[in-house]
C-alpha cells in the first residue's frame, strides 16, 4: 500500500529541506515526505499525483489548487484560517509546532481512515511501572526507559498519576492535548492516528501524552480507562513499546495490570515505605501477578525537579539504572549505550 505523501515547497532550500528533515524523523516511516523549491519539479510531481497534500509557500497556492490538492500556506504572519478555509501557518516557528498545526488543521487528510500510523505486525510489549509509595522514582523510570527505548524502537511514555507534575519536570509549554481528551475521542469511536499525532510531545527520544489535568478525568463511570484504550493508542500510533506509570492508587487496576509484561516496582528505603511495598506485594500475589513484578531502586532525588536535572539524572546513574534493567529483561541487548 503506497504511503500518504506531503509535500513541502518553498523558496529558500534549506528551510524546506529541513523542514521535511523533521517531519519525516518525526512521523518515522508512516509518511512520505518530499521537498520542492521550483515549481516545476512540484508540478511534474502533481501531474503524476503524487502528492497527497501540500505545505506551500503562498505562490505555490494557485499551482496545487489547479491539481486539486489540499494545501496548508506558510506564510510570515501569525497563523489563521481565513473565510474560505484556507489554512495559513506561520513560518518562523519551530518546525515541532508547524507540524502540530498541520496535523490539527489536515491531520484526518493525512492519516485518511488512520492507516498513515497503522499497527506493524509485531505485537506491542506494555511495560507497567507501579508502587504504593511517593517519591520512589515512577515517573523518571518511565521517562528513562521511554527514551532508551525509544532508540531503538517506536515508544510511547504515559502516566495516570493522578497528581502528575510531569509537564512542569519537562519544562512543556503549551499542552497540545491531554490523555482524557484522546480518551473522550476513543469513547466516540474517532481516536485516530493524526489525533494521536496531534497530541504527542517528546523528551528526546520519548514520545510522552501529557497526563490528565484534574484527577476524576482519569476514570470513567468510577473505573479506570479499560486496556482497549491503550491497546487502541499502541496500535495507532505503531508503537512497540508502551510504558505506563500506573500512578499511586492501583484501585480496580487488575485488568491494567495484566495487560503489562512486566511489572517495575520501584522501592523505597524508609521504615513505613518497606512496610507499603510488603503488603503491596501480598496483594499482588492474590491477584496471580507477583510473577511479573520486578523489584527495583531508582536513584533520583525528588526535590530536583526541574527539566535540566532529568536530563543530567539520564545521562548520569539514574539512566544508567534504568539501562541495566530493561537490559536484563530483554527490552535491550546489551551492548546500548
Amino acid at each position: 500500500m503506497r504511503r500518504t505523501c506531503i509535500g513541502i515547497y518553498g523558496t529558500e532550500g534549506d528551510y524546506v529541506r529541513k523542514l521535511a528533515g523533521y517531519i519525516r524523523r518525526r512521523c518515522s516511516d508512516g509518511l512520505e515526505v518530499k521537498a520542492f523549491t521550483k515549481k516545476e519539479a512540484l508540478k511534474e510531481c502533481l501531474e503524476q499525483g503524487g502528492v497527497d497534500c501540500m505545505l506551500a509557500e503562498p505562490d505555490g497556492e494557485s499551482l496545487c489548487s489547479e491539481y486539486n490538492v489540499w494545501t496548508a500556506l506558510l506564510c510570515e504572519e501569525g497563523s489563521e484560517t481565513e473565510a474560505g478555509g484556507i489554512v495559513r501557518i506561520e513560518k518562523y516557528q519551530s518546525a515541532e509546532q508547524i507540524w502540530r498545526l498541520l496535523l490539527k488543521s489536515g491531520g484526518e487528510r493525512l492519516a485518511g481512515a488512520g492507516a498513515v500510523f497503522a499497527a506493524k505486525d509485531a505485537d506491542t510489549v506494555f511495560i507497567g511501572i507501579a508502587s504504593p509509595v511517593h517519591g520512589c522514582g515512577k515517573t523518571s523510570l518511565g521517562l528513562c526507559a521511554g527514551r532508551l527505548l525509544g532508540q531503538k524502537e517506536r515508544t510511547l511514555f504515559l502516566t495516570l498519576d493522578e497528581f502528575s507534575c510531569l509537564p512542569e519536570i519537562l519544562g512543556e509549554g503549551s499542552v497540545p492535548a491531554e490523555l482524557s481528551e484522546l480518551y473522550y475521542y476513543y469513547s466516540q469511536g474517532e481516536l485516530s492516528a493524526a489525533r494521536l499525532q496531534s497530541a504527542l510531545c517528546r523528551w528526546g527520544e520519548a514520545e510522552y501524552l501529557v497526563p490528565a489535568g484534574e484527577m476524576e478525568d482519569l476514570y470513567r463511570e468510577g473505573g479506570p480507562y479499560e486496556t482497549g484504550f491503550f491497546r487502541t493508542l499502541a496500535q495507532a500510533g505503531a508503537y512497540r513499546y508502551v510504558v505506563i506509570d500506573l500512578g499511586n492508587s492501583l484501585f480496580r487496576k487488575e485488568e491494567l495490570l495484566g495487560m503489562c509484561e512486566r511489572l517495575y516496582v520501584p522501592e523505597q528505603n524508609l521504615p513505613g515505605g518497606r512496610i507499603r511495598m510488603e503488603c503491596f506485594y501480598q496483594w499482588l500475589e492474590r491477584r496471580g501477578l507477583s510473577a511479573r513484578a520486578v523489584r527495583c531502586r531508582i536513584p533520583w532525588d525528588a526535590g530536583r525537579c526541574r527539566p535540566d536535572a532529568l536530563r543530567l539524572a539520564f545521562l548520569s546513574e539514574t539512566g544508567e539504572a534504568v539501562r541495566r534493567l530493561l537490559q536484563r529483561d530483554g527490552f535491550l541487548p546489551e551492548e546500548a549505550g
